[in-house]
């Protein structure tokens, strides 16, 4: 018996060597493999260049910056047409400070609905605390 693990022992141990030694070696070709895809990657976002190379300009900063001076516009927009609402909204008031006055009915009347409208929800809140499901 001893005759027989001392034969087939070291033939299942090379066998087993080989067998790490090719994982080993797939291991690092995958690591390699995957080394030249992230290379390949990063060149292609950030050295960007279109088909026709006419324009050596092209980039991931280069869009960037369009992309900022994009959104720089959109504010500047923006900001105008809240300016702008800001003045409708001053003109609207005025005319109807000019109608009503300090104290005019239809101020009162919004105070009123106003006044209504939040004791109604505190209303609603003590009854649903109280258990009233709103049937």
């Amino acid at each position: 018996m001893n005759r027989a693990i001392s034969i087939t022992l070291p033939a299942y141990d090379a066998a087993r060597s080989a067998s790490i030694d090719l994982l080993a070696a797939t291991i690092e070709a995958s690591l390699i493999r995957l080394s030249l895809v992230r290379a390949r990657s990063e060149r292609a976002i950030y050295n960007y260049l279109p088909n026709d190379h006419s324009s050596n300009g092209n980039s991931v900063s280069h869009a960037l910056t369009a992309a900022y001076t994009s959104l720089k516009q959109d504010e500047k927009n923006m900001k105008a047409e809240a300016a702008t609402l800001d003045r409708q909204l001053e003109e609207y008031e005025s005319l109807l400070q000019l109608v009503d006055g300090n104290s005019g009915g239809y101020q009162q009347i919004i105070k009123d609905w106003t006044r209504v409208k939040q004791e109604t929800d505190e209303c609603l809140k003590d009854l649903r605390r109280l258990g009233w499901t709103g049937d």
